[in-house]
């Protein structure tokens, strides 16, 4: 028989006066996922379960922290053949006919093999407007189809970090916790906690270096798996 006892649910504001720091600070562990909680439309709650989760230190069975640093990422599922290649434009369709052409000036070609059968991804990092700030911008594509998009964190110069949106097979994105099976070992956190501005979205990404292209890679596979592109 379930249990008709709800845990007590807090804002970030009530979490922050218990815990005696920034609301921000609050938001940020939310956001990560180090403080378990929940959305309800673009706002965030917390359980009383949760924060004592929190303050032990605990990780609940069935929930998996999205947030991993790079020591923690799991070795690579693919070998991949990666050249460097020369520097292209590609002409994107607009609705309503004609073309917008972005120039991609470093680029490079990764081939794989799975079942006997030879893929290559071609990767063009170029510059694009994205939430309030030109930013860097990595896409992938298998033949000429665009699998996935990164965006440079708002710190890219410093860090190098890109991050690249999760979308489920419905292709509505990831925006809970309970990561997909193909997603564990990657290193993932919210969008919006890397590419901070204007209408960045609340879903969880896939964080990579700019330097390290295997995430990025396996982040297309899965989506190209996905979209049955195989």
């Amino acid at each position: 028989m379930m249990d008709s006892t709800l845990p007590h649910v807090l804002t970030p504001k009530e979490v922050a006066e218990y815990l005696k720091v920034d609301e921000g600070a609050v938001m940020h562990e939310l956001e990560t996922g180090a403080l378990h909680g929940f959305m309800i439309g673009r706002e965030w709650r917390s359980s009383s379960e949760n924060l004592l989760a929190y303050i032990r230190g605990e990780q609940r069975g069935d929930v998996t922290n999205p947030v991993r640093s790079a020591g923690d990422v799991a070795p690579p599922k693919s070998r991949w053949d990666i050249v460097e290649v020369a520097p292209f434009d590609f002409n994107w369709p607009r609705k309503g006919g004609g073309s917008h052409t972005e120039h991609y000036d470093k680029a490079y070609e990764a081939t794989f093999t799975a079942d006997g059968q030879e893929y290559t991804f071609r990767l063009g990092f170029g510059n694009r407007e994205s939430s309030g700030q030109l930013r860097r911008r990595v896409t992938v594509w298998l033949g000429n189809r665009a699998v996935v998009e990164f965006a440079g964190s708002n710190e890219y110069g410093e860090d190098g970090l890109l991050a690249g949106i999760i979308r489920l097979r419905n292709g509505k994105q990831l925006t809970t916790h309970r990561i997909p099976e193909e997603y564990r070992g990657f290193r993932l956190a919210r969008y919006n906690t890397v590419v901070r501005g204007p209408r960045a979205s609340t879903g969880m990404a896939v964080i990579a270096h700019r330097d390290d292209l295997t995430p990025i890679l396996e982040h297309a596979i899965i989506r190209a798996t996905w979209k049955q592109l195989f």
